[in-house]
C-alpha cells in the first residue's frame, strides 16, 4: 500500500515539475526571477548569515561552546525542559537567525547530546530571525524605521520563548539528558574547513531562497495566489498588507519587501511579525532539511511555527497600538 502511495506521489511530482518547466517556456521573462532571487539573497540575507555560520564553525571547532551552554543551563532546564547544552543553540539562533538553530539542534542530536524528545522540544524554539536582518534589512532598509526592526526582533524572540515553554510539556515525563559539554582547547583547527562549512551552508540557504522566490513568481504569473490575496484583502482592506502576507507565506524576505511598500500602518507590525514568526515555507524547508538529516520529527516543528506566527501577530498588535497608534 505504501509503495502504491509513494509511486503516485512520485508521478504527481513529475507532473508538477513538467508543468513548471512548461510555464518557464511560455513565460521566458520568469527567468529573470531567478536573478532577482539571487540578488535578494546576496543583498539582504547573506551579509547577516555568512559571518555567523563562520563564527559558529570556529567556535565548534575550538570546542568553546560549553561556556555559553553552562551559563544558560538553568534556564534551559527549568523553562524549556531540555539539556543545558541547548543554551548555545538558542543563543546562536537568536543572534544568527534562520536556519542556524535547526542546524545546531541537528548537530547536537547527531552527536548524541540530545534525546529524541529533547530535539523536538528544541527545534520548536531554536528558530528565530537574526537581529541584523530584522533591524537593518527590514527596519532601516525596507520600512525606513529602525524602531520597527527592533520591535520585530523583540516580538520574534518573545514568541520563541513562549513557544519553548509550551513545548516543554511535550512528553513531559521524558526528562532531559544529563550530557555535559566540556571544553577541550584546540588551537590547530582547520581554518579552511570552517570557511568551507560556512560557504556551503550559506549557499544551500541561498539556493532554497532563490527556489522559493522563483516559485512565488510562477504562482503569481499563473494567478494561483490571487484567491489567497483576495481573502486577506477582505480582512485588512489594504492591498500591500494582503500581497505581502501572501508572499510571506512562501518567502519571508519577498513578503516583507512587498508589505513595506505601503509604509507603516496599524497592521504593518503584527502582519510582519506573523510572517517572521512563521518564517515562510522557504525557511521551514531550510530547517526541515537539517532536522531530517538528524532524524528529528518535523511535524511538531511545523506546528510550533504556526503557534509562533499567531503569538507574534498578537504581540505585534499590542506593540503597534503602543508605538504606532
Amino acid at each position: 500500500m505504501l509503495n502504491i502511495i509513494r509511486r503516485k506521489l512520485d508521478f504527481s511530482l513529475f507532473l508538477v515539475l513538467i508543468f513548471f518547466a512548461l510555464v518557464f517556456i511560455f513565460f521566458p521573462s520568469l527567468s529573470d526571477s531567478v536573478l532577482d532571487g539571487l540578488k535578494l539573497f546576496f543583498a539582504c540575507v547573506l551579509p547577516s548569515l555568512f559571518p555567523y555560520f563562520f563564527i559558529t564553525a570556529i567556535l565548534t571547532e575550538l570546542k568553546t561552546t560549553s561556556k555559553i551552554s553552562n551559563f544558560l543551563s538553568p534556564i534551559m532546564n527549568k523553562a524549556f525542559n531540555v539539556n543545558g547544552a541547548l543554551g548555545y543553540a538558542f543563543f546562536m539562533s537568536v543572534i544568527a537567525g534562520f536556519p542556524m538553530g535547526a542546524k545546531l539542534v541537528a548537530d547536537l542530536k547527531t552527536k548524541g547530546v540530545l534525546t529524541e524528545t529533547e530535539s523536538i522540544r528544541a527545534s520548536a524554539f531554536c528558530s528565530t530571525s537574526s537581529p541584523v536582518f530584522l533591524i537593518v534589512s527590514v527596519g532601516s532598509m525596507m520600512f525606513y524605521d529602525r524602531l520597527f526592526g527592533v520591535l520585530l526582533f523583540l516580538i520574534n524572540v518573545l514568541s520563541a520563548i513562549i513557544v519553548g515553554i509550551v513545548f516543554s510539556f511535550y512528553r513531559r515525563k521524558d526528562k532531559p539528558s544529563n550530557y555535559i559539554l566540556r571544553d577541550e582547547s584546540k588551537i590547530d583547527f582547520a581554518f579552511s574547513d570552517c570557511v568551507y562549512s560556512a560557504v556551503s551552508s550559506s549557499l544551500f540557504v541561498g539556493a532554497i531562497i532563490t527556489l522559493f522566490y522563483t516559485l512565488t513568481e510562477v504562482l503569481i504569473t499563473i494567478k494561483v495566489l490571487s484567491p489567497i490575496t483576495a481573502v486577506f484583502d477582505k480582512v485588512f482592506k489594504d492591498v500591500n498588507l494582503s500581497n505581502g502576507l501572501t508572499l510571506g507565506l512562501f518567502e519571508i524576505t519577498k513578503g516583507l519587501k512587498a508589505l513595506s511598500y505601503g509604509g507603516i500602518t496599524l497592521f504593518s507590525l503584527p502582519v510582519s511579525a506573523f510572517i517572521v514568526g512563521f518564517g515562510g515555507i522557504s525557511v521551514i524547508a531550510q530547517s526541515v532539511a537539517f532536522l531530517k538529516k538528524a532524524n528529528i520529527k518535523t511535524a511538531p516543528f511545523f506546528l510550533a511555527k504556526i503557534l509562533s506566527a499567531v503569538l507574534s501577530f498578537v504581540i505585534g498588535l499590542v506593540f503597534s497600538l503602543i508605538f504606532y497608534c
